[in-house]
Formats: C-alpha cells, sequence, structure tokens
C-alpha cells in the first residue's frame, strides 16, 4: 500500500462528478477502487456508477421460504404425525393454518431481512473514516486510490474537471 496514495476531489455538479469518473476509469481507476460520498443519495446511474446487484432480496426470500416450510410444517405436519381425530373436524383446518403459516411466512421474511441489511452493510465499523465537512453542504466528493506516479497527473485532470479542492484526505473519527 505504500505505492499508493488516497486522493479526495470535492465538486459542486453531479455532472462533473460524471466526467471526472468516465476520465478516472480512463486513466486505469478501477471502480473498486473509487468511493463517491455525499450528503444526498444519488442514484448510481445520474453518476455513471455501474449497477450493484444486491443479494438483500434473495436473502429475504430464502427467509420467507423457510419461514413458510416452517408454518406448513407446525400447521400440517405436526397433525399428520400425531393425529388427534375430534368429533367430525378436519385434521388440518385450513382457516387457521392459513393464518399461522402468513405469520411464520412474515416472520422469517422479516428476520432475514433484518439480518441481510447488517450482512449488506458489513456490520457498520466504528473506526476512522475519510471525511470533509463539506460533504454536508452540499458538495460530492470523489475518493480513490491512485498510484504514486500518476498522482499530480490525476489532480490536474480532476481540477480541470471543475473539482473545487483536490488534496490527501486526513482520517477523522465519526
Amino acid at each position: 500500500m505504500s505505492d499508493t496514495k488516497v486522493i479526495m476531489a470535492l465538486f459542486k455538479d453531479p455532472d462533473a462528478v460524471a466526467n471526472s469518473l468516465d476520465k478516472l476509469r480512463a486513466e486505469g481507476i478501477s471502480d473498486h477502487d473509487m468511493v463517491v460520498i455525499s450528503g444526498v443519495p444519488y442514484p448510481a446511474q445520474v453518476l455513471g456508477r455501474p449497477m450493484v446487484w444486491e443479494k438483500l432480496p434473495w436473502i429475504s426470500l430464502t427467509g420467507a421460504a423457510i419461514g413458510f416450510m416452517t408454518g406448513i410444517f407446525l400447521n400440517a405436519g405436526t397433525p399428520l404425525l400425531y393425529p388427534i381425530h375430534v368429533g367430525g373436524q378436519a385434521l388440518i383446518p385450513i382457516p387457521p393454518t392459513a393464518v399461522l403459516t402468513y405469520e411464520l411466512t412474515m416472520m422469517g421474511l422479516i428476520i432475514s431481512t433484518f439480518l441481510g441489511v447488517l450482512w449488506e452493510s458489513a456490520f457498520p465499523s466504528f473506526g476512522p473514516k475519510y471525511y470533509d465537512p463539506a460533504l454536508t453542504h452540499g458538495r460530492i466528493g470523489i475518493l480513490f486510490q491512485c498510484p504514486t506516479q500518476n498522482e499530480d497527473e490525476l489532480q490536474e485532470m480532476l481540477k480541470a474537471q471543475g473539482a473545487e479542492r483536490v488534496y490527501h484526505p486526513e482520517r477523522r473519527p465519526l
């Protein structure tokens, strides 16, 4: 990591950010090494970022399926394993079975979604982060790692694209 530097560029205009990201990609900086930081949640398409496919829907659907199977087993499997016939009633009554299966499906969905959000956000870290107070006041920052030999060239390119400030940020506690 000694042959790379961390650089932050601050912009006012989202179009300038999108153009700068394209230029950085053309210079060989991968999307994995770039982070866009903003106080406004811009969609990935606005800034020209690649679409991120989340795993959260699949985690949630898996939890719902597990909840559904648990509901079916408890409501239908248990009476079939231990049948108790009571005065001409059905062994598996449909209305209460449907309600309980629905509730267990939703409980599985909710629990798996909560755990999936924790997993996707990589369990919040509490260490120091790169940050600039101008980000809170409407600026958009591009934070990226670049090789030291390309540092001056990339800084000039970002200034030419409309960056207000290009510098080496310090890690700050949040």
